[in-house]
């Protein structure tokens, strides 16, 4: 059965994911590299895939998050759990 306290905190994490800022403490690691020379259409294209890309990331950490929330066997809850860092 699902405890208030797992739900509180599966729910702080959903807030920290939507509102959270980036954290800067690496490099960027293509720092030295040039950017390519993109016409706009192209870069509009490029800009598209990467929301498209991150989105996706951070609905499959949301699914991952929810399926450990309700998981009854403990090794597939710390599994999923890990799968949705």
């Amino acid at each position: 059965m699902l405890n208030l306290d797992s739900l509180i905190i599966e729910f702080d994490k959903g807030l920290r994911t939507l509102f959270a800022k980036a954290p800067t403490a690496r490099p960027y690691p293509d720092a030295d590299i040039a950017d390519a020379e993109l016409s706009e259409a192209e870069k509009k294209h490029a800009a598209a895939l990467m929301r498209i890309n991150h989105t996706g990331e951070i609905c499959a950490q949301a699914l991952y998050q929810g399926q450990a929330l309700t998981a009854r066997d403990p090794v597939v809850q710390e599994k999923l759990k890990l799968a949705a860092w």
